[in-house]
């Protein structure tokens, strides 16, 4: 592990502070940053720091303050304001006392606050106020964690350690943390060493220094010596070789599994978990493991690690299978999977005489041999979290196998930590309901007009999205763009409708993006013009129906195909237009198409129905969108004898007709559970258009 510490970079950010930020505080932040940066030193809110310095109160004297990390900051990137300040002497009485529950140690770090605004400290504070130096640093560093997962970790530490080494026995995070590691850095003191690192039983690191530079540094220095410690033991003959299933397959298992997992947990149809995929060669090498089950079921590297993927993942082998008993497995084995997290949930409670809410028995972790590991969770973001956290056990687990034997905290200790409700805290509050939660969308023709609309309200309403289009320009152009609001919700695939392979690419992508698929907005399609009559319109009629009708169905039967595996029903949703009850003269090419369209959405109703699959139509009219360029808006209005903007306005209501108006009817028909075979019209009022 090499040092990221640059002098300049350190200069610069000492010297470019804000009002109320000092050097001491500066320095803290950037080297904080570089710690978040390593993901194998911390992992999404993990780890935390500290510096101890001087800060002025309201009254205008200046106290000693530790400014520690705050909950709900990341150390990749903090900001000053991630670090409140405490007035020392207020946590040092605190850590003076017998014995503080956690509740009165949570309200005893907020009352030692200089500003009542600021985030609650970390539950780590008095650790931090306790120890001498001014700077401490505390990571749960994956080499670490390899070291002191054993059973004879205080032996493998001080071997590793050879001087200056604080160990601590493993005790719970919080206030009785905060005693031992103070009891035991004082008896190293009196042994007559100088403390250089404090290694804490099934934990994680601390370092310290002087100085940001000192404490940082001495972090990367005791890491990389634990690195090579486990570099000079290491060895491959636990792990198997990377098998690896075709993509169609893994996609088709990642719906399966996403629909019983929705099944299993009582979800509402045509909606369930989001699923992130992880399929390295060294994750695939890792799940051929012999003693796989076994190892995975020692529970997390870390108690923090709980609340992202449960004490342990579910394991399940699929090769093989057919399409039903693959159903069957997988519903089969979160059952009892559920069963074995009540069973444990049960027997934790009883022997801590604990009565707590059980929180949720479903799996967040799936491993899935030849396929890759799987993570659940109400978003992709979370998913993500959670994913990335499993890879890091991954490594730890097979480190630690190699160094000696994998033992983690026992499962008492792990329920304590999972069950801790300042950890549950870290989880942060649920965020608000919204229309489309916990549904996978697809959007064609969503680079410009209404798919971009219809995208953008869709995220905005809760949807994770797949944008496909066949103009990859605008296409990337329209991803970033939502994706500023929407972040990891938004996913892009190119997708030119008429291609049936490239259609199924586009629908595969999306599986594998977001674990599977509940919405279909089949909206690509292009204006024709022509006489039926003439051998031009007879072209047209040719070119318009492999469009705005032989698309839609491709796009239809790739989704359908997901919608099947997942069992929970699903929406596609198809735009038609106003055409396809009212033609206009010389646009039959486009006409027939959509009327056909119309008929294809009817028999879709009809042939899904059994698989609770919902097909509907929007019938819009005269929408300023790329379908109008090219002289086309012109022409229409012509024939109308219009300009274009009578034209626009040509409607009962005399009201133009909006791409967001459109997205609000699809939106509602991704709403409407009970509607199927149904036409809408968005086109401002027009009796010959009207259904019928």
């Amino acid at each position: 592990m090499e040092s990221l510490y640059l002098d300049s970079d350190a200069d610069l950010a000492a010297s470019n502070t804000a009002a109320g930020v000092s050097k001491d505080l500066a320095l803290r932040t950037y080297t904080a940053r570089l710690l978040g940066k390593n993901q194998a030193l911390v992992l999404h809110g993990g780890g935390n720091t500290s510096v101890k310095s001087r800060a002025r109160t309201v009254l205008g004297e200046e106290v000693d303050v530790l400014h520690v990390k705050g909950s709900g900051w990341d150390l990749a990137t903090i900001e000053p304001a991630g670090h409140p300040a405490c007035r020392m002497d207020a946590l040092l009485a605190l850590a003076r006392l017998p014995e503080l529950s956690d509740e009165a140690m949570v309200n005893g770090l907020r009352l030692a606050l200089l500003d009542a605004d600021a985030p609650t400290p970390s539950v780590e504070a008095l650790l931090h106020a306790v120890l001498p130096p001014r700077f401490v640093d505390h990571t749960h560093a994956d080499a670490i964690l390899a070291l002191v997962d054993q059973p004879n970790a205080e032996a493998i530490a001080r071997e590793c350690f050879t001087r200056g080494l604080v160990w601590v026995p493993y005790v719970m995070p919080g206030f009785s943390l905060a005693h031992a590691c103070k009891k035991a850095w004082d008896e190293t003191v009196a042994r007559g060493e100088a403390p250089e690192v404090m290694v804490l039983e099934k934990h994680g690191i601390f370092t310290f220094g002087d100085t940001a530079k000192e404490s940082y540094e001495r972090m990367i220095a005791h890491v990389s010596t634990a690195e090579r410690y486990a570099a000079d033991r290491a060895s491959t003959q636990s792990l198997g070789i990377p098998v690896r299933e075709d993509s169609t397959t893994v996609a088709t298992v990642l719906a399966t599994l996403r629909g019983a997992l929705a099944r299993t947990s009582g979800a509402s149809p045509e909606g369930g978990p989001v699923l992130a995929l992880r399929a390295s060669d060294t994750v695939l090498a890792f799940l051929e493991r012999k003693d796989l089950d076994g190892l995975v079921e020692r529970g997390s590297a870390t108690p923090d690690h709980v609340i992202r993927t449960k004490p342990w993942p579910l394991v399940v082998r699929t090769s093989g299978t057919s399409t039903e008993e693959l159903k069957a497995s997988l519903d089969a084995a979160i059952v009892a999977y559920r069963a074995k997290y009540d069973a444990y949930f049960a027997r934790c409670s009883e022997a801590r005489k604990r009565a707590v809410a059980k929180l949720d028995p479903m799996p967040n972790v799936i491993l899935l041999p030849r396929i890759g590991l799987v993570t659940r969770a109400s978003t992709l973001a979370a998913a993500e979290i959670a994913a990335d956290v499993y890879e890091h056990t991954m490594d730890v687990m097979t480190c630690a196998s190699e160094i000696g034997e994998y033992r983690p905290v026992t499962e008492l200790d792990l329920f304590d930590v999972e069950y801790w409700s300042l950890e549950q805290k870290k989880l942060g509050k649920p965020a608000p309901a919204k229309a489309l939660d916990g549904k996978v969308a697809l959007v064609t023709g969503a680079a410009s007009g209404i798919g971009l609309a219809t995208a953008e309200i869709f995220a905005k309403e809760g949807a994770h999205v797949v944008l496909c289009d066949r103009d990859e320009a605008q296409l990337l152009a329209a991803k970033a763009k939502l994706a500023k609001v929407h972040g990891a919700r938004i996913f892009a695939a190119r997708m030119d409708v008429t291609s049936d392979a490239e259609v199924a690419s586009a629908v595969r992508a999306a599986v594998l993006r977001f674990g599977g698929l509940d919405v279909v907005v089949s909206n690509a399609g292009g204006a024709a013009e022509g006489k039926l009559e003439t051998d031009e319109g007879e072209a047209a009629l040719e070119r318009s129906v492999e469009l705005n009708l032989f698309s839609h169905a491709k796009v239809a039967k790739h989704a359908t195909r997901v919608m099947q595996a997942q069992g929970r029903g699903g929406c596609l949703l198809f735009n038609a237009s106003k055409s396809a009850f009212a033609p206009g003269p010389g646009f039959g090419p486009y006409s027939v198409a959509k009327a056909a369209l119309v008929s294809l959405v009817r028999q879709l109703a009809i042939d899904l129905g059994p698989s609770q699959i919902r097909a509907n139509a929007v019938n819009a009219d005269r929408v300023r969108t790329a379908l109008f360029g090219g002289g086309m808006l012109e022409s229409r209005a012509k024939a109308r004898g219009l300009t274009p903007d009578e034209y626009m306005r040509g409607n009962l209501l005399g009201r133009e007709v909006l791409a967001s108006h459109v997205a609000d009817a699809f939106v509602y028909l991704a709403r409407a559970t009970a509607t199927t075979g149904a036409v809408i019209t968005v086109d401002g009022g027009n009796a010959a258009a009207f259904p019928r």
